[in-house]
C-alpha cells in the first residue's frame, strides 16, 4: 500500500489568533486556492481510496480533489472516518477554562455535502461514499469533553492498524480491485498526522526532522509486511510559494 498523508487547506482558525478559534471552521480564500492546486495535482493519480476526517475543513479540501477527478479511473471512492480527527476533537473555546464539547457535523449534513458536489456534475456518476457508523445524527463528536493527549496517541495507533488491516492484510476486493499496491489518501490534520508519523517511523526518523506540516502538504509512505517506509515528506511542490502556509508553526 502507498499511503499519502495530506494536511487540509488553510482554515479560518489557522489564519486567526487562537482566541478567535471556532469549533469547526471553513477553509479560507487562500485555502481554496491551495485545495484547487492539490486537486489538480491529484487528478493525475490512480487513487484507490480517499479518506477524510469529518471536520468541515477536511471535507472542503476533499471537495476540490473530487472536482478535479474528471473521469475513470479517477473516480475515487470516498470514506469519512470518525477516528482521524484533530487533537482534542470538536470543541468550543481556546483555553482549558472555557473548553466545551461541540456536536460536529452529523450524518445527514455530511451526506448532503457530498450530494451537492455530485450535483455539480450531472453527467458523472457520483463516487461511492461510505461513512463510519459512529457518525450519526447527533454529530460525529456528540458534544463530548475535549480529548486528552494520551487518548490521541492511542487513537493514532488504532488508526494505523486500521490502515494496515483494511488495505494490506485484508484488502476489500470490491473497493480496491486487483491492484497489489493500492494508493490510499488520507486528508487529515497537522497534530494527528505528526502523531501517526511518530508511531509509524519510531526509531528510524527523528521527529524534529519532520518539522511543521504545511497546509495541503503531502507525505508519502509505503507499507509492507516489513513495516512503514517514508518515501517523501511534507511536499508542497504543487503550490506556488505565495500559497505555502502552516510551515512556521504547528497548527491544526
Amino acid at each position: 500500500m502507498q499511503l499519502l498523508l495530506v494536511r487540509h487547506a488553510e482554515s479560518e482558525n489557522n489564519a486567526k489568533p487562537v482566541h478567535n478559534r471556532v469549533c469547526d471552521p471553513s477553509i479560507t480564500a487562500r485555502g481554496r486556492l491551495q485545495a484547487d492546486c492539490l486537486g489538480k495535482w491529484m487528478s493525475g493519480l490512480a487513487i484507490d481510496q480517499l479518506i477524510t476526517s469529518p471536520f468541515l475543513r477536511t471535507l472542503e479540501t476533499t471537495r476540490s480533489i473530487l472536482q478535479h477527478a474528471h473521469a475513470p479511473p479517477r473516480r475515487y471512492p470516498v470514506s469519512v472516518w470518525h477516528d482521524v480527527f484533530e487533537n482534542g476533537g470538536c470543541y468550543h473555546g481556546h483555553h482549558e477554562k472555557n473548553f466545551a464539547g461541540a456536536p460536529g457535523l452529523n450524518q445527514s449534513a455530511i451526506q448532503s455535502f457530498f450530494q451537492e458536489i455530485a450535483a455539480q456534475f450531472p453527467d458523472r456518476d457520483p463516487p461511492p461514499l461510505t461513512l463510519d457508523p459512529e457518525i450519526d445524527e447527533s454529530g460525529w463528536w456528540g458534544g463530548k469533553d475535549r480529548e486528552l493527549p494520551e487518548e490521541m496517541q492511542a487513537r493514532s495507533l488504532a488508526v494505523i492498524k486500521r490502515f494496515e488491516q483494511t488495505f494490506a492484510q485484508q484488502p476489500d476486493e470490491e473497493i480496491l480491485g486487483d491492484r497489489e499496491n493500492p494508493v490510499v489518501v488520507l486528508i487529515a490534520h497537522a497534530d494527528f498526522l505528526r502523531e501517526m508519523l511518530s508511531q509509524m517511523l519510531a526509531g528510524r526518523v527523528a521527529m524534529d526532522a519532520i518539522g511543521p506540516i504545511p497546509n495541503t502538504s503531502i507525505t508519502s509512505l509505503q507499507w509492507s509486511t516489513m513495516g512503514w517506509k517514508l518515501t517523501s515528506l511534507n511536499s508542497v511542490t504543487h503550490l506556488p510559494p505565495r500559497l505555502v502556509t502552516g510551515h512556521q508553526a504547528l497548527l491544526s
